[in-house]
């Protein structure tokens, strides 16, 4: 079926929280309701949530978010900072690799491609 619907009162919250030995400060704990995969697994469209934190983030896959709560900071490993509060969009494309810090708890919206490759997006 080529449209699909959701709402995530009915996807049970599964843990998502980084891996220990990314977390740089903080104790970030999170979870994640994922309301759409795509038949081949590449494609994803859910909600994510987590406590303040910071971590060392490495995308292989292409991602687009939208902050519904909250605000986070990404530095990319040469220095560029970009700031997001609640109502704004971020694009994370193949090959970013930095730092995700949660200023405040956060929650977004995400739509993510595991196919997508560095370089080819």
């Amino acid at each position: 079926m080529p449209v699909h619907s959701f709402t995530f009162d009915n996807i049970a919250p599964e843990a998502s929280s980084p891996a220990p030995d990314r977390v740089l400060a903080g104790i970030p704990k999170g979870e994640v309701r994922n309301g759409y995969e795509s038949a081949d697994g590449n494609k994803l469209a859910g909600e994510w949530s987590c406590t303040e934190g910071v971590w060392r983030v490495s995308y292989s896959e292409w991602e687009y978010c939208y902050i519904l709560e909250g605000d986070v900071r990404l530095t990319s490993d040469n220095g560029s900072v970009v700031e997001v509060s609640a109502g704004g969009n971020l694009v994370i494309e193949p090959g970013f690799e930095g730092v995700w810090q949660n200023l405040t708890p956060v929650k977004k919206l995400y739509v993510i491609d595991l196919a997508a490759e560095a370089g080819s997006v």
